[in-house]
């Protein structure tokens, strides 16, 4: 049996604000699939994810009483997101993607040192583990943010280099004490280049960066990844890639085969180029198909494309951006079952504000009705749905402005809109001699879609997705695309219930 779901999304033109977002059943006669160029690729298991965790997830760390006011002692991360495992399951969540866990020079994760050192600024590796089994109890599977584009040395050659690593945690795996043969010989930064092969492909300009054709470096890295994905060791389930820019697609292939992939789990790379920050609108759909292809369907990736999409769609108040009869965009419309589709995530949204959705509650619910609506893979961010208290009730990273609203906010010299900031390092001193933004690094204002104020709207929005069996190549008929109005039947494939093993019940 076959289930649809009917998605409108729509503005009234006289004052430019979308109308309460729609979904619901309706059936309708057999849908046309508007999709152009699909190769017959292996197709991944369908889920809704949620990112669980944003940029200020680890701040302070909250293991240090110092770190809070009144000294008051908080609940980690780990904690925070095992105390809502089960309203997520309910909620219809498939999967969550969790924040780098090992050791990292940053608190945030994403320059890793020690890799077996899973004590972090999210919580202790005995917190990890209770949380891999609490989200296991309640079938939530946990994704890996796997940093390994790159990595910190935590000693220094005899020249001064750090380019030395340590591995002192006991554990029965390759070892992961590397020297500078461990990394590529053409870095930017001479003091961050190492002894190894050359790399034709870009650099990760704050650290250095592994040499992924050296055989050996692979072999300790799929040692490491079998130990973090083993159901009897950690048992995520798995792997998000970060920065698969850096190195060979060949390689993401080879590290999903040899970990997750003979139990078909999601996997995900994010495949994006901002020009190196003057652009985040710059990745298109042919760079990331040409990724995807060439991981032979193995991982999908973050549909950038798509999301630059829905973000002019908001800000046009133009929803006929979001597709039409002769297809939909981004990696969505070229390959929907590799298409990872999401509105915000941790370096999108502030502060960072790399590229931030509007902020208007009314638009956030439109754009989710899409991407919850539609196929591909769906990611939704846990201050939409959950805001920023943790466990202890406090605020981790500072309180949103509830009074914000779009018009407070400006485009910028990239087009992109961005929130009002507080003092920041400036664009100009980070990019000497470029248009400046204004928006002060890691320090953009939230405003209410930060708070959770929308979550039991995209809860509903998920379990309807999950109920109507839509799934990463539903078929897809766009009945009407104007400006003030976008309008599709989305055919489901199950009564209810998304399928985890990537087949339906008729």
């Amino acid at each position: 049996m076959m289930s649809t779901v009917c998605a409108s999304l729509g503005v009234r033109p006289t004052v430019g604000r979308p109308q309460p977002v729609r979904v619901g059943g309706h059936r309708a006669s057999a849908p046309k699939t508007s999709r152009r160029g699909i190769k017959p690729v292996m197709v991944l298991p369908d889920g809704i994810i949620i990112q669980g965790f944003h940029w200020e997830s680890s701040v302070p760390d909250c293991r240090d009483p110092s770190q809070w006011p009144n000294g008051e002692v908080s609940s980690t991360w780990y904690a925070t997101v095992a105390d809502k495992a089960e309203d997520m399951r309910e909620a219809g969540f498939t999967d969550i993607w969790l924040p780098p866990p090992s050791q990292s020079v940053a608190k945030e994760g994403y320059l890793p040192t020690k890799l077996y050192d899973l004590n972090s600024a999210y919580g202790t590796y005995k917190e990890l583990r209770a949380l891999l089994r609490t989200l296991q109890s309640q079938g939530i599977g946990a994704i890996l943010d796997t940093v390994i584009n790159h990595r910190c040395g935590d000693r220094q050659n005899e020249k001064g280099k750090w380019v030395l690593f340590s591995d002192e945690i006991s554990h029965d795996n390759k070892r992961l004490d590397w020297g500078p043969w461990a990394l590529i010989s053409n870095h930017p930064d001479p003091d961050l280049a190492g002894t190894g092969a050359a790399s034709e492909y870009d650099s990760y300009h704050a650290a250095p960066n592994v040499d992924h054709s050296n055989r050996e470096v692979r072999e300790t890295l799929i040692s490491w990844l079998n130990y973090m994905t083993r159901p009897r060791n950690l048992g995520f389930s798995s792997l998000r890639f970060d920065f698969v820019r850096g190195y060979a697609p060949k390689y993401v292939k080879e590290y999903v085969d040899s970990t997750v992939w003979p139990r078909g789990e999601l996997s995900v790379g994010e495949w994006w180029n901002d020009d190196d920050g003057r652009n985040p609108a710059y990745t298109t759909t042919e760079m990331l198909t040409k990724f995807v292809d060439e991981v032979e369907g193995h991982a999908g990736a973050w549909d950038f494309a798509l999301k630059t999409a829905l973000h002019q769609a908001a800000l046009q108040n133009d929803w006929s951006l979001l597709g039409n009869k002769e297809g939909l965009p981004g990696l969505l419309g070229v390959r929907p079952h590799l298409a990872f589709t999401y509105i915000d995530n941790h370096d999108t949204a502030p502060p960072q504000a790399h590229y931030p959705f509007p902020d208007s509650v009314p638009k956030l619910l439109a754009a989710y009705c899409y991407i919850l609506s539609h196929p591909g893979m769906p990611c939704v961010f846990w201050q939409h749905v959950y805001g920023k208290k943790n466990g202890a009730g406090l605020t981790n990273g500072k309180e949103p402005d509830v009074t914000l609203s779009e018009e407070d906010g400006r485009i910028d010299g990239r087009g992109v809109w961005v929130p009002p900031n507080n003092p920041g390092f400036t664009w100009d001193e980070r990019w000497p001699g470029q248009e400046p933004w204004s928006v002060g690094s890691q320090d953009a204002a939230q405003g209410p879609m930060y708070t959770g104020i929308a979550g039991p709207e995209i809860k509903k929005m998920s379990l309807a997705r999950s109920q109507a069996g839509i799934h990463s190549s539903s078929a897809v008929e766009v009945l009407e695309s104007r400006k003030e109005l976008y309008q599709a039947v989305i055919t489901g494939r199950t009564v209810y219930g998304s399928s985890r093993a990537g087949e339906g019940r008729e």
